[in-house]
């Protein structure tokens, strides 16, 4: 993938449909995540943004690194007029200035490709499609989950406080938890285990289209399992918060956040990468 990519920089050839889809790609992404570079690298410095990571899950940089590297070893004619018609408007949307324009275009990329890319009689599915998966994904991660929070976020919230009172046996309401001293503890849009989730969706969908791998009904089972893995992460870090409040700023802090992203993280590659390596060994 990465020598394809290599080659094409090194050598450019004539506009194919690949090709004409991975700018807009890197396009859009770029001004996606403009915003949060700069906010990142003012409040942290350029070598705090970077051990941060500027605020953005490794998995949707590998995502911004793949998506396009696929599209551009599809072995595609020029673009059609249907094509450079998706490209002028998904441009002109990606040029206003601002972050959440870009992920809708990006996002009616994605569907624009599965819908023109047919899925062969075995069930592989070449590289363009491939990448349009991820694309999709990876707008479900930068955008439509956080919309998600902000439409059903009352909901989800007091989901997540319902479990924290349940873990822990302190009363709670709505989306707040009774702590061990009296006070409570408020589940806000950046404590909803729904993050966590959006990053099992994106991380099945990149170990998947790396190996070429069809959808299954398997899948949802190892999707499950991860899920379940990242939400009790999250619910056993607010649940410490509640009987330990003298350790609140530990634990809410950036050495408890950090501690929480990496297990997340290291949860969610190990469960999707040994869901894929048993789907490999049954497809084969």
């Amino acid at each position: 993938m990465a020598s394809g990519l290599a080659s094409i920089i090194a050598r450019p050839g004539p506009l194919t449909r690949g090709g004409l889809f991975a700018g807009l790609c890197v396009l859009g992404a770029a001004n996606g995540v403009a915003d949060r570079i700069t906010s990142s690298v003012s409040a942290s410095g350029p070598i705090g943004a970077i051990l941060e990571t500027c605020g953005i899950s490794v998995l949707v940089w590998v995502a911004f690194w793949m998506c396009p590297s696929l599209m551009l070893e599809a072995q595609e004619g020029p673009p059609t007029r249907t094509d450079f018609a998706v490209a002028v408007g998904a441009f002109g949307t990606i040029l206003l200035p601002m972050a959440w324009p870009s992920w809708i275009a990006l996002t009616g990329i994605a569907i624009y490709l599965l819908g023109a890319r047919p899925v062969s009689a075995d069930g592989h599915q070449d590289p363009l499609r491939r990448a349009a998966w991820i694309l999709l994904a990876t707008t479900t991660v930068m955008y439509w989950g956080r919309l998600s929070l902000i439409i059903l976020g009352e909901f989800l919230l007091t989901f997540d406080a319902s479990l924290v009172g349940l873990a822990t046996g302190s009363p709670h309401s709505g989306n707040t938890v009774r702590m061990a001293d009296g006070e409570y503890l408020w589940v806000e849009e950046g404590c909803s285990s729904l993050s966590g989730i959006s990053l099992v969706i994106l991380c099945w969908t990149l170990v998947s289209q790396w190996r070429a791998l069809p959808w299954s009904p398997v899948n949802m089972i190892w999707c499950g399992f991860a899920c379940v893995a990242v939400s009790l992460v999250n619910v056993g870090r607010m649940s410490l918060m509640v009987l330990f409040p003298d350790r609140y700023d530990l634990i809410h802090g950036p050495i408890g956040a950090a501690i929480a992203g990496w297990v997340t993280l290291g949860l969610i590659v190990s469960i999707c990468l040994r869901g894929v390596r048993n789907r490999s060994c049954a497809h084969a």
